[in-house]
């Protein structure tokens, strides 16, 4: 009886580890991932209080933010330094565009939540 009941956890442990990972991807919050967009929309858009036009111009924004960090990562050479610089920058030019996006209370609201996911180590929207 006890040989078959560790069997049983083994098995079911098992399984649980290798779901976990998998529907932690799906819900974009897959280990070095950062959240998939619809995510980071759905929170920010809450989060934000954001209206229809800011939230499709704040998708814009992100959007574009991904596909410069995915270039600097893939022509950085191996050069963390630069590549690192290179992102601080298109980082502040997010801001910046957010900014021209959001109004003076979201923005600060933002800022907040950038600087959190920041502690956690996680990417900034």
């Amino acid at each position: 009886m006890f040989k078959k009941n560790l069997v049983a956890f083994g098995m079911a442990a098992a399984l649980a580890f290798a779901v976990a990972p998998a529907e932690a991807q799906q819900r974009g919050q897959g280990r070095g991932m950062g959240q998939d967009l619809d995510t980071q929309m759905e929170e920010l858009t809450a989060q934000l209080d954001l209206d229809e036009e800011q939230a499709t111009s704040v998708r814009a924004v992100l959007e574009m933010q991904r596909e410069r960090m995915t270039e600097m990562r893939q022509s950085a050479g191996g050069d963390r330094e630069a590549m690192r610089a290179a992102m601080m920058e298109a980082m502040e030019e997010t801001n910046l565009q957010m900014a021209e996006i959001l109004t003076e209370d979201q923005m600060t609201k933002y800022t907040e939540l950038v600087a959190q996911r920041r502690q956690r180590r996680g990417p900034p929207f």
